[in-house]
Parts: structure tokens; sequence; C-alpha cells
């Protein structure tokens, strides 16, 4: 027979237990946030964010698709600036060629820079697609566009890039049939900010208003000087993807796409540049 004194005790003792285990299912540890986060800033990104919502409700877009993602990574935790369908797969054009050369420079190392900044500045399309396949080669012994395509696949996986969705029909983005999301370009850029060779990779960026394919873009504005990007053009698609030294000393890290627009694409370019210029005035 159970003693009185023990069954006592043992009332006693059940409620504590129980609550000792709902207390903890109530401090259980949370989940890190995702690497891009939204926090609290100082800075004001209101003359951007007017910027991006005009460009979102320009009777020129109505029948065309808008993406963007602009990142501060200005401090140790990067903060999301603006983020619209950035995770929408879309057709890149050249800006594509940041997944080949960038990851032409931790495959072959220093001899590759001047392919690598040729390439970048004046967005040459047979030495991108070449890079593609010599990557391939490097990786897999040999050397073609698939085999490229999934070395490449394989390295900006290792860099923590999702590349689900994401796909290469070129190693230069003219084909229509190429899709990236902006996330992708802007995750794929903040990554290479740790690689040993993002001076090299950096600087084999266009420009604004000073050399490559942005040599005569923004000039006399606040951006020139400030951003370096990778420009993309084909038939109704225009991209910009890089980063930018904003007049107030924040660094940002963008991309900006726009497939289907219904105007020449010097006008859609105007638009876009004006977008770019906000962003480098902060």
């Amino acid at each position: 027979m159970v003693p009185k004194r023990f069954l006592l005790s043992l009332l006693i003792l059940l409620p504590l237990i129980f609550s000792c285990e709902n207390n903890r299912t109530k401090t259980a540890v949370k989940p890190l946030p995702p690497v891009i986060a939204k926090k609290e800033t100082s800075v004001s990104y209101n003359t951007l964010l007017e910027s991006l919502d005009m460009l979102k409700k320009d009777p020129l877009l109505k029948n065309a698709d808008l993406g963007y993602l602009i990142v501060d990574v200005t401090a140790k935790e990067p903060v999301t600036v603006a983020d619209y369908r950035a995770r929408q797969l879309m057709k890149p054009a050249s800006t594509l060629k940041i997944f080949v050369t960038a990851a032409a420079l931790e495959v072959f190392g220093k001899p590759i820079i001047p392919e690598v900044t040729i390439t970048n500045q004046n967005s040459v399309n047979w030495r991108a697609s070449k890079l593609l396949r010599k990557i391939g080669g490097k990786v897999y012994n040999t050397a073609t566009t698939t085999a490229g395509v999934k070395a490449i696949m394989d390295f900006w996986t290792t860099k923590g890039v999702d590349t689900e969705g994401m796909y290469f029909y070129d190693g230069n983005g003219l084909s229509r049939n190429n899709a990236i999301s902006p996330k992708q370009l802007v995750d794929a850029l903040y990554a290479m900010r740790q690689s040993p060779y993002f001076q090299a990779f950096y600087e084999s960026l266009p420009l604004a208003g000073m050399t490559g394919t942005l040599h005569k873009a923004m000039i006399g504005s606040a951006a020139q000087g400030r951003i370096r990007a990778k420009t993309g053009t084909i038939n109704n698609v225009k991209s910009f993807a890089g980063y930018v030294q904003t007049v107030s000393g924040h660094k940002l890290v963008f991309s900006l796409i726009v497939n289907g627009f219904d105007c020449k694409v010097k006008l859609m370019k105007k638009k876009m540049e004006s977008v770019m210029i906000r962003m480098a005035e902060i």
C-alpha cells in the first residue's frame, strides 16, 4: 500500500513538473533570421522608395514584369531596403554574366582577371560563352555549355545561393530561355564580397559615367563614379545589377529587372537609371 505522505508529495510535484515543461516549450530557441533581414535604420530611403513606386505605377510597365531587390550592406547585418517580386524568375539578359565571370575568377584565379574584365566591361557575349565552357572543361573535363552550367550551379550552391529554378541556356544572357530572379543576382553579388577575388570582380564591372557599358550613363548625377553594375539588354528586356557607394557612405547591393515593357529601350533605360541615381543619393 502506498503511504499517504508519498501520494501527497506526488500531488504537489506533478503541477511543478508540467509547469517546467511548458516553460521549456515557451522559451525554445527560435531559428536564426535570414541573412538579409529588415531592421530599423537611421538612413532615409524615402526618395528611393518614392522613385520605385513611380516605376511600379508607370503606364509603360502596365503589361510588363518588374522585379527588384535592394539591400544595404553597410553594417554587419544587411538591411533590405526594397523588395518587389524579387524571387520571381525573369529573363536577365547580360546580368547573367555575373554568375559566369565571378565563378571563373575563383576557378582559374589571377590569370583570368583580364578576360573577366573585358567580358564584363564591354559585355562581350562570345567571351562569356567561352568562359562558361572553359569552366566546364576545368571542373568536369568537358568544355561544353552543359558541363559549364552544371559547374556554375554547383559553385553558387556552395556559396549559399539558392539556385532553385535558375536556368542557363547560354553563358551570355542572349537567350530568352535564361531564367534568374533578382534575389539570386543579389545573393551572388553579396556572396562575392567574401571572395578573395572580390576586388578584381568589383573593378571588372562598368562604372557609371566613366567606363564600359555605363560610360555614358548618369553623367553629372550622384551616380557617376558611385555605381558599378552589369547591364543587360535584349528585346523588351532591360536589367541592372551591382554595387552602390552612396553619397552618405552607405553600401548597397541591388538588382533591377524589367521584362516585356511597351516602349523604346532608351526610355526604359532612363527610367531605371533614375532609380539608380536615387540609390546613389542616399
